[in-house]
């Protein structure tokens, strides 16, 4: 016999005291106790700083829940970070390391069999109905495929149309064409899952939801009702913004300063991002508003978060995909029963985000996963952040290099040999790379030997071995 949803919150609340393994549920619970339901907001593209322009999300989430400080991905590139959320692997495990193939991309997910064994299949086959609506991955265009472990599907196709044009989304397996002047695309997706989870209201079977809107990926599109907001709003300029002095970075990196007119365009762009995140605060809005109207709110667990960060003006970049502090860092929030209202330090990483939502749902993970469970930050008493995660990897291909972040470091190797290396604490905004080989005289050149011995061996980890290696 089921449990009441207050007893189910309990319970859960009980089990994140206790710290239960990755994957693992205390015997017996997983039969005798209703699931949570757990859903997954995740934007394109979004910076840690914009997320102070949402309103519904601070009440909602962050004053109601746990904020991760320090959450990254792994490999800050859209396909290759949605591949490692979905499988819980770094990119040199599921060799999807770029958009388009012959790195990456839709059709090498689907031909290396990556599909058959995701955090949808696992859900799925444990009992729980699962939703999907909006991006997938790169280069899904054109198709009335549906992907495994997917009860209800809402496909974006293509790439992101401009305003007055139409888009098209694979529902359930048909293609069905909109118009974005009568309705914004991260509106109708809203409209998706809010009848998906009214829908669900009283069926007794838990749900996993995963929406995914294009904002505030460039070009950042914005409804009407929401234009010229922010006008009046200045681009932020950190002390990394437009880097007078480069020369201290690798060749590959090194780019022209912005022109006037550059920097002038750039704001715009800015503005623009910020306007197209308040319908992406209305998702959250509106899903927490149909959660509560149906009574499950209290019974689900909501997770906030980015596909990677974006540089905006930093270092002289637009886009991602460097091991800089604004490419890989993230917003993640997650709210839900017996979730305090806090703010977490330890290391967190996409790779995780697989893991914790089998250990949710009492789904044991396949053995392939490399992330681990971040439900035991899900509490007040926390493991201490030595013990937790020390470093992680972070890898890419064009430009090619590998490198280690660590509580305090960014130590950088490049395909070429160029090395960096950042301390955090002196200096947060990486503009002093203490291995530039044109320093003059140094004093006293860094020891590397532990960040050297530590990405070592991230590089090429598997498993079990990537967590060892993370904790050193």
């Amino acid at each position: 016999m089921l449990i009441s949803r207050v007893s189910t919150a309990l319970m859960l609340a009980a089990l994140l005291v206790v710290g239960v393994a990755p994957g693992q549920v205390e015997e017996g619970v997983a039969q005798t106790r209703e699931r949570p339901n757990i859903v997954l907001i995740l934007t394109d593209d979004l910076d840690t700083e914009s997320v102070s322009v949402m309103p519904e999300l601070k009440s909602l989430l962050i004053e109601e829940g746990t904020t991760f400080n320090n959450a990254f991905v792994t490999d800050p590139l859209c396909c290759p970070s949605r591949a490692t959320f979905l499988r819980g692997q770094y990119s040199h495990n599921t060799h999807i390391a770029g958009n388009s193939p012959p790195e990456g991309g839709f059709s090498k997910f689907r031909r290396l069999g990556l599909e058959r064994s995701t955090v949808a299949t696992w859900l799925d086959d444990a009992g729980y109905d699962t939703f999907y609506a909006g991006k997938y991955m790169n280069g899904y265009d054109d198709t009335r495929y549906v992907p495994p472990g997917w009860d209800r599907w809402y496909g974006w196709l293509g790439m992101y149309h401009s305003p007055g044009g139409e888009y098209r989304l694979n529902q359930n397996g048909h293609i069905e064409r909109y118009d974005m002047d009568q309705v914004h695309d991260t509106d109708l997706l809203k409209d998706k899952a809010v009848d998906f989870i009214r829908d669900k209201w009283g069926d007794g079977k838990p749900f996993f939801a995963y929406v995914a809107p294009n904002a505030p990926h460039t070009p950042a599109y914005v409804p009407k009702r929401h234009e010229g907001l922010f006008s009046d709003r200045s681009l932020p300029r950190s002390p990394s913004f437009n880097e007078e002095d480069m020369s201290d970075k690798p060749r590959v990196v090194r780019s022209p300063q912005f022109s006037h007119d550059e920097v002038k365009d750039l704001g715009d762009l800015y503005r623009k991002r910020l306007a197209s995140l308040q319908s992406v605060d209305g998702v959250v809005g509106a899903i927490v508003t149909a959660l509560r109207d149906t009574g499950q709110l209290d019974s689900t667990y909501i997770i906030f978060a980015s596909d990677n960060g974006y540089f905006l003006g930093e270092h002289r970049r637009i886009d991602k995909s460097l091991a800089y502090e604004a490419s890989i860092r993230i917003p993640l929030v997650v709210r839900g029963p017996g979730v305090p209202a806090q703010k977490v330090n330890h290391l967190v990483i996409n790779n995780d985000f697989a893991p914790t939502v089998a250990q949710l749902a009492g789904v044991d993970p396949p053995d392939f996963v490399d992330g681990k469970s971040f439900v035991p930050l899900l509490r007040t008493e926390k493991p201490p952040l030595q013990d937790w995660r020390t470093g992680f990897l972070v890898e890419h291909v064009t430009p090619t290099y590998q490198a280690l972040r660590t509580n305090d470091d960014t130590y950088v190797e490049w395909s070429n040999g160029d090395r960096e290396l950042y301390n955090l604490e002196e200096d947060p905004y990486q503009l002093h790379n203490l291995l530039n080989p044109d320093l003059p005289n140094p004093p006293l050149p860094p020891d590397t030997a532990g960040f050297t011995a530590q990405l070592g061996a991230l590089r090429g980890c598997k498993a079990d071995t990537c967590r060892a290696a993370e904790v050193q």
